[in-house]
């Protein structure tokens, strides 16, 4: 899959959270936690002997961030990263987090091994979904004091902070607010996110319901606004109509569908030929700017994917209805997830394993007639006529660095 060394982890340091975020695939449709959460979190010493000096020395960028845990629930993410800055002082390293967990003290020390004036791409991005009275109802479990006083003390001691706002009706209003807000603190970034992840649409307006173990609470709304909507009409896929129409009834029965992805446009459910599109590997290059990548996901419990879409699929319950059994019948083909895991297998030998270096990659080649086995994630996040990312999932974080005022 990679073109040479291998320049950037996706790491996952931990699978526990403080938060409870509906749309987290750490619960499902009730507001559970699916059963196979390990609760696992790195230790330095297991780092240390996963991570040999020769793979970390060879790196450019480590971001901390992953499927269901939040790097700061990690006991010793800031003695990690202290020894990867000491191990390799040209490295970048940032995270993304909610920034609920820890205290002042702590996040101090994660700004100083994250410091601006390194040069090197440091950021730890806040994700914070709107203000004090709004913020905790996506975020829920968390705390806006403790997270205004975390953030700032990272900053002030010369961490580089980025904030991510995902959109919905509650909190529409408050983003020109909380853009000012970020700016007088000292973010460095402010982008929206426009959610594509709704349950159910109702007169063509998204919605997806907040459960707490069983318990119906609320439903999430899309909001009002056009340019805070996802637009999947806009993508060449739709444009030039290569989609077939598929009913609701349809869609509810469509449960362990290959290469198939179902999506909401044009007032209707329509379905993605995924095995049609072209792919533009997110790993292995940057989809918009084809620059080499070399990209990989090490999880919390030291599994090796292409990338955090994939690396969630073997965690994922069986019942959940976008299980990828394609790739889960390469990994089994491949001799089992403990062959992918750094803990015990060498990293190197992980990376040339024929799940990476040839079965992934062939699926992606439309005329080698492969694409019945390509991974439905393939398609799903690195479609080039059609994805799931680029209509507001990612954001725009190029177009949101805040410009201080008069150009300072």
């Amino acid at each position: 899959m990679w073109n040479g060394v291998i320049t950037q982890v996706h790491w996952e340091p931990t699978d526990k959270c403080n938060s409870g975020c509906a749309m987290c695939p750490r619960y499902d449709s009730k507001g559970f936690e699916i059963s196979t959460l390990e609760n696992k979190e790195w230790t330095l010493e297991s780092f240390k002997k996963a991570w040999s000096l020769k793979f970390l020395s060879q790196l450019q960028k480590i971001l901390a961030c992953g499927n269901f845990g939040d790097p700061c629930a990690c006991r010793e993410f800031v003695d990690i990263y202290e020894y990867c800055r000491e191990t390799n002082p040209g490295m970048g390293l940032a995270c993304n987090t909610n920034g609920s967990l820890r205290n002042p003290a702590w996040w101090s020390r994660l700004g100083a091994v994250m410091r601006e004036d390194q040069n090197l791409g440091n950021y730890c991005t806040f994700s914070l979904d709107g203000l004090e009275d709004t913020n905790h109802l996506y975020r829920r479990n968390t705390n806006w004091k403790k997270i205004m006083e975390n953030a700032q003390a990272f900053i002030d001691a010369g961490g580089v902070a980025h904030w991510d706002y995902i959109v919905f009706e509650h909190n529409e209003h408050q983003v020109d607010e909380a853009r000012e807000l970020a700016r007088s603190m000292g973010f460095k970034n402010f982008n929206v996110k426009r959610t594509t992840r709704w349950a159910k649409y109702k007169n063509g307006v998204g919605s997806y319901p907040v459960y707490s173990k069983g318990t119906h609470l609320y439903d999430l709304k899309q909001p009002n606004e056009d340019k805070f909507k996802h637009n999947f009409e806009d993508s060449q896929y739709f444009k030039q109509s290569k989609y077939q129409s598929i009913t609701l009834n349809d869609f509810k029965n469509m449960v362990g569908i290959k290469n198939g992805d179902m999506r909401f446009v044009n007032g209707e459910w329509q379905t993605i030929e995924l095995d049609s599109l072209n792919i533009a590997c997110r790993a292995v290059k940057d989809a918009r700017e084809h620059q080499p990548h070399n990209e990989i996901f090490v999880s919390a419990g030291g599994h090796v994917a292409p990338c955090c879409f994939l690396g969630s699929e073997p965690m994922i319950d069986t019942k959940v209805k976008d299980r990828d059994e394609n790739y889960i019948s390469m990994i089994i083909s491949q001799g089992g997830m403990h062959r992918l895991n750094m803990h015990t297998t060498d990293i190197y030998d992980i990376l040339q394993l024929d799940i990476f270096q040839k079965w992934i990659p062939d699926t992606w080649d439309n005329e080698k007639g492969n694409t019945s086995m390509r991974p439905a994630k393939c398609g799903q996040c690195c479609g080039v006529e059609f994805n799931g990312l680029d209509f507001g999932e990612l954001g725009n974080k190029k177009d949101s660095y805040i410009v201080k005022e008069n150009n300072e």
